[in-house]
């Protein structure tokens, strides 16, 4: 992706907060794999949260208060790191991190017991997480990967597709999302007839896409993320595969279109769970839209990313408000209840730690764009 003059200047701006945050400022924390580095998915959640914190602080901030955030790239081991940038900044709240691992390590070392700092909108639906009953400080903006997929497998029922292949990366997340494809198949009356492991090396994804199409199948579910389904999306579609194909959330849709070229990728459904930044039937996208514009690096496309950074964000200033600062903001956040921030609502407390259902499929057009 091109660097634009406005994302390099914000990179400027979030690489400064160090030196430029006051005792009164209310820090925000994101520590993510390139997380400072133009297109990774922790450089858009910190572009869409950014776009709610800049509109808020230009609206005289929390309570007086500026809210600065702080996005560093993340490195060696987490738990240390993460301590360490706590006991510097102070921050109020930890922010988008990425994928699970982080999370659990975090967990397992109670650096968020040690130091009551909260995690709130980390990009991770894993189940290990979302059903954890003693991680009272950490809060899912998003729905768990057991709710996405039930709801685009039976989704998926309701137009008579019932064979399934699914190509899936051997993390955690990618080995969560294909066995909960077999457990929700089996509910259902439907077949997960093969189960293929991301290779490291994405130039060995090309014989795979190969053997799967010579199977008998109706759709193909990609558990990867957007770089791994490029390249098994272009090889498929070169060899004539017809199955729908079926992004999870874990697949950037913009950057799959961007990767495997329009004409590859046309047809992709994308789960999304977060309103589609092109829905302005939401209230909350159209307000991202006036405010990413901005705010944001408006010459990139916004992405789902992005659009879950923002609502991340949402959620963080407004416990920041109920909780009167830093101090009262987990006990807010706990304590919401259908909090709509317009058009998608939130609720924890609840034996989950995702406060979020809202799940949509969406699919890219013959121009590249993830519409619904």
């Amino acid at each position: 992706m091109k660097r634009s003059l406005t994302a390099l200047c914000l990179a400027m701006v979030v690489g400064g907060v160090a030196q430029t945050a006051v005792a009164e400022d209310i820090v925000v924390l994101q520590v993510a794999p390139g997380a400072t580095k133009d297109g990774t998915v922790g450089w858009q959640l910190q572009m869409g949260a950014k776009s709610w914190f800049d509109e808020v602080n230009v609206r005289g901030g929390i309570g007086g208060k500026q809210i600065k955030l702080l996005s560093v790239d993340e490195t060696g081991d987490v738990s240390v790191q993460v301590k360490a940038l706590i006991k510097e900044h102070q921050p109020a709240v930890l922010f988008g991190t990425v994928g699970s691992a982080s999370v659990q390590k975090l967990l397992a070392d109670k650096v968020l017991d040690s130091t009551q700092v909260p995690l709130i909108g980390p990009r991770t639906g894993a189940g290990v997480i979302a059903n954890d009953k003693k991680a009272d400080l950490v809060f899912l903006t998003r729905p768990s990967y057991a709710d996405e997929m039930d709801k685009v497998m039976k989704q998926l029922a309701t137009i008579g597709i019932r064979k399934f292949v699914v190509f899936h990366s051997e993390d955690i997340t990618g080995l969560e999302l294909r066995d909960l494809a077999k457990a929700v198949a089996a509910k259902q009356n439907q077949t997960v007839v093969a189960a293929v492991a991301q290779p490291r090396d994405l130039g060995k994804i090309a014989p795979l896409a190969d053997a799967v199409v010579e199977k008998e199948h109706q759709a193909v579910l990609l558990a990867v993320e957007a770089p791994a389904a490029a390249a098994f999306v272009k090889r498929y579609r070169e060899l004539g595969g017809s199955g729908q194909l079926v992004a999870m959330s874990t697949v950037e849709g913009v950057r799959l279109a961007e990767m495997a070229g329009a004409k590859a990728s046309r047809g992709v459904a994308v789960s999304q769970v977060a309103p589609n930044p092109r829905n302005e039937a939401y209230a909350v996208v159209r307000e991202f839209t006036t405010n990413y514009r901005k705010y944001g690096p408006y010459t990139e496309e916004p992405t789902q990313a992005m659009m879950e950074g923002y609502l991340a964000a949402k959620v963080i200033s407004e416990g920041l408000k109920r909780g009167g600062g830093k101090a009262g903001l987990a006990r807010a956040v706990s304590g919401m209840s259908s909090y709509d921030v317009g058009g998608v609502t939130y609720s924890f407390g609840s034996a989950s730690r995702s406060g979020a259902k809202y799940i949509e499929m969406s699919v890219i057009d013959k121009d590249g764009r993830v519409t619904r």
